[in-house]
């Protein structure tokens, strides 16, 4: 008896695996008034690595001991040819297979309509706009006592500029302490640049915190900014606060009421 040669089967099996992620933060904070301010970076690197071992499948052949004897040439080209019979039965068993029947599948019918998006609402008309800020200017008329006190402003950087001096600058802490010296001469009844409580100007500046005061102009009766400063311009202890180029702020507090006045009150710093 004679032994098959065995034949060995190699399979080759990969191993996918090893996915690695790498995540790296990086943190920017601001300091001061500034808010924090953090950044994060994110790298992501994956390898992937295949390794596999030879493993040999068992064949079917290796499963017996011992094979068994091996028919003769003749026997086998008789076992190869077909018998007559076997021949007709053949053709009978696929004469009688059925024949597979064509079928067609036809595709379902799409609705015509479909089912559109509504329409967002149109916003209402002035709806986007954002509301006004405080920055920009209002309609309101500015009052009497503002707009006198910008008119003297301009008109004494008018005599001071022919004059070769610099122009001064309305300074909110000397417009304080004018005005409240015009409404105190109003309500008291007295006309002076000491108040009946003995304070002068250096003094009411002080209790206001300002300590570059530099000199005061008073008036009395004038009805706009140009009156008060054509009196002003005509008396010479006036006119010289006004020209003084060592001045750089001014102060305007005109107080209008009835019964009397205007009051008017100019102070100067240096």
């Amino acid at each position: 008896m004679g032994r098959h040669r065995r034949r060995r089967g190699y399979a080759r099996t990969g191993l996918v695996g090893a996915s690695a992620a790498l995540a790296v933060g990086a943190v920017a904070v601001g300091s001061g008034l500034m808010p924090g301010l953090t950044q994060h970076f994110t790298g992501e690197d994956t390898r992937t690595d295949a390794s596999g071992e030879e493993s040999r499948a068992p064949l079917a052949s290796e499963t017996l001991e011992r094979e068994e004897p091996r028919p003769s040439r003749s026997a086998e080209r008789e076992s190869e040819e077909p018998t007559a019979e076997e021949t007709e039965s053949a053709e009978e068993t696929a004469s009688e297979e059925p024949e597979p029947e064509e079928t067609t599948e036809e595709p379902e019918p799409t609705p015509e309509e479909t089912e559109r998006p509504s329409a967002a609402p149109e916003p209402e008309p002035g709806a986007g706009a954002p509301p006004p800020t405080e920055d920009e200017p209002s309609d309101e008329p500015a009052s009497p006592e503002v707009r006198e006190a910008e008119a003297v402003l301009r008109l004494v950087n008018e005599a001071r500029g022919q004059a070769g001096c610099q122009p001064l600058r309305l300074d909110a802490g000397l417009t304080n302490v004018a005005l409240a010296h015009s409404r105190d001469m109003a309500e008291r009844g007295y006309f002076d640049h000491t108040d009946p409580d003995g304070r002068t100007p250096w003094d009411r500046a002080a209790e206001a915190g300002i300590s570059n005061m530099g000199g005061e102009n008073i008036a009395m009766g004038q009805r706009n900014a140009q009156s008060v400063m054509d009196s002003w311009m005509n008396s010479e202890g006036h006119r010289a606060n006004i020209l003084n180029c060592d001045f750089t702020t001014m102060g305007l507090g005109a107080h209008f009421a009835d019964g009397g006045g205007p009051w008017w009150t100019q102070t100067f710093g240096f």
